[in-house]
């Protein structure tokens, strides 16, 4: 007997063969039989039935890219995901981990102010996002009414699992969590030879606690994990390696002598694993900083893909993940505010400080601030610079709406940073946001290769959630943390649709060794979508894009519905995941 069947739906097995016709019989949290059922014949009075005619029932999707961890201990739902058919994401990227944690820091999210404040945090050095441990601890419970009490990565997923869990997680070890426990607040250099043997008992740890792999942040800004030599990542790999795990990273931007150098990025990655034989899967490949404009972006994103097939020719096991739009951000902004944060706090609103900014002598402050490396977002001369990459996408002036903010100084004869001083001044509440709108054809290009997966690089809060705590620094879940999978499917699924839900579901499973999911056949969890493709839609490119996608039907998690005729079931069916 079954506990659940889905009859007449049109499967889309997650493996990238045909769609066939079927019926599904889910038992417990198992698919148990695809076939045929007679109803009268095999299914009792408190079996639920779901007719999926006309319907297409995909394995729920799996995000490779996300910072889940970063918000689930105050979002378990992980509502943004049930509603567009994700049932399992993977967490840990880019370095980040909340897990393990030492005796002196604690590494945290640098975008809740309220929190941030409570930490006793400075605004002009959140760069290296380190706490004293106590204290945010404290604030953190103030903030949110949990208290961290984890040290280690098994612990923390032990905290998880106790959550009412609306989805799967799947967590890699965030490398820079690993560096600040062992080394504390002197984290900023190379490992000592001592040090080194503690960070590979830590992994090692972390391995047998289930990691699914390794993250790494290459970034300047990513601090600590730039600090880490190729040979200290090296031997972290050949553990994670024995293990069968994934080596993912957020590769470098710029060199260090500030240049744009992403293939420099993938090419160190690839040297730090030399002689492991480790899969790898390099996170949110784009090409910014690569070109100027869509020709541009387009022929560096052929060079990207080239580059790619040089190294799997060479023997490398390579797989990358990608935001499938050039439009979307990190977050969603309702002002400009987020960038300049440590300013608008000094101000107290971004009115005064537009006034401010219209003052000589405010304006040579932050230039001395800027100078001094308290805004290295800021600072032309850093590699974490942003103001080559702000498009302005909101201002009273028409005349500077789609404009690079670098172009709009260059014809003013000003610097950039004094040119956003002063556009802002005009406008408080204009937007400026790290998107180029107009290099989706590359975007397209590398969303089409067959080593590519698409990911959210999202959390798990809801799309309503000001993230900043701070009405005058407005901070929401980005387009893509809403609504990927609808949009990945209608642009690269009208050409082949069993191809698109393999690279966003079977593939993903494949890469990360995530058993039982991702694919629909006996045996497999049943981490179920029933979508209507005729309905599918996102509304990424809307006016409002922060709309709940729709067409996404039916969801399963572990044989629970968690969506049923699109309404949230709060059913928390969902689990932390651990790698066998």
């Amino acid at each position: 007997m079954f506990d659940i069947v889905i009859k007449n739906g049109l499967i889309c097995d997650g493996t990238g063969g045909p769609i066939y016709l079927a019926d599904m019989g889910i038992t417990g949290d198992v698919i148990t039989y695809i076939g045929e059922i007679p109803l009268a014949d095999e299914v009792g009075e408190d079996c639920k039935v779901i007719d999926a005619a006309g319907k297409t029932v995909t394995p729920g999707f799996i995000d490779p890219h996300t910072h889940v961890d970063q918000s689930i201990l105050t979002a378990p739902t992980m509502e943004p995901y049930l509603k567009q058919g994700v049932t399992t994401v993977v967490t840990g990227n880019c370095g980040y981990g909340m897990a393990p944690q030492g005796e002196e820091v604690f590494y945290c999210s640098d975008l809740d102010q309220e929190f941030l404040n409570l930490a006793g945090a400075d605004p002009f050095a959140l760069l290296s996002l380190l706490f004293d441990r106590e204290k945010a601890a404290d604030a953190y419970e103030k903030r949110y009414g949990v208290r961290l009490d984890w040290r280690s990565f098994d612990e923390f997923n032990q905290k998880c699992d106790s959550l009412p869990l609306g989805g799967n997680l799947a967590p890699l070890i965030g490398y820079s969590a690993v560096r600040t426990a062992v080394m504390g607040r002197d984290c900023q250099r190379q490992a000592t030879e001592n040090e080194i043997a503690a960070l590979e008992s830590v992994i090692q740890d972390c391995m047998e606690a289930g990691a699914f792999g390794i993250s790494t942040g290459r970034d300047p800004m990513y601090i600590p994990g730039p600090f880490a030599s190729d040979d200290e990542m090296n031997r972290m790999l050949q553990i994670v390696a024995r293990y069968e795990g994934i080596f993912a990273s957020h590769t470098f931007n710029c060199n260090g002598l500030g240049q744009p150098d992403r293939l420099g990025g993938y090419a160190e990655m690839v040297r730090q694993a030399e002689e492991t034989a480790i899969k790898m899967n390099i996170s949110h490949v784009h090409v910014m900083n690569m070109a100027e404009d869509a020709a541009g972006a387009v022929k560096a994103a052929r060079k990207t893909l080239d580059y790619f097939k040089g190294l799997a020719a060479s023997g490398v096991d390579l797989s990358y993940d990608v935001i499938p739009s050039a439009a979307c951000s990190d977050y969603t902004l309702t002002s400009c505010g987020y960038y300049l944060s440590p300013l608008v706090l000094l101000a107290g609103t971004r009115k005064k400080l537009g006034e401010l900014f219209q003052q000589k002598a405010f304006r040579r402050r932050v230039h001395e601030i800027v100078k001094k490396g308290k805004m290295p977002i800021l600072d032309e001369n850093s590699d974490t610079c942003w103001l080559g990459e702000l498009l302005i996408t909101k201002h009273v002036n028409p005349a500077y709406v789609g404009q690079y903010l670098h172009h709009c100084a260059e014809k003013r004869g000003l610097s950039p940073l004094d040119e956003l001083m002063a556009v802002f001044a005009e406008d408080p509440d204009m937007t400026a946001d790290l998107t180029a709108p107009d290099f989706q054809q590359s975007v397209d290009l590398l969303c089409s290769s067959e080593i590519a997966m698409p990911c959210s690089d999202g959390s798990s809060y809801s799309k309503d959630t000001n993230l900043s705590g701070n009405a005058e620094i407005e901070i929401y879940p980005n387009s893509m943390n809403i609504s990927y999978i609808p949009r990945y499917l209608n642009r690269y699924g009208k050409k082949d649709f069993a191809k698109a839900v393999y690279q966003a579901s079977g593939f993903v499973a494949q890469r990360f060794g995530i058993e039982k999911r991702g694919v629909i056949k006996e045996g497999s969890f049943a981490d179920l979508v029933i979508m209507d493709r005729t309905l599918l839609h996102s509304f990424d490119e809307a006016e409002n894009p922060l709309q709940d996608p729709e067409g996404i039907l039916y969801v399963l998690v572990n044989g629970q519905i968690a969506l049923e005729n699109n309404i949230l079931i709060e059913k928390a069916a969902g689990r932390v995941l651990r790698k066998k």
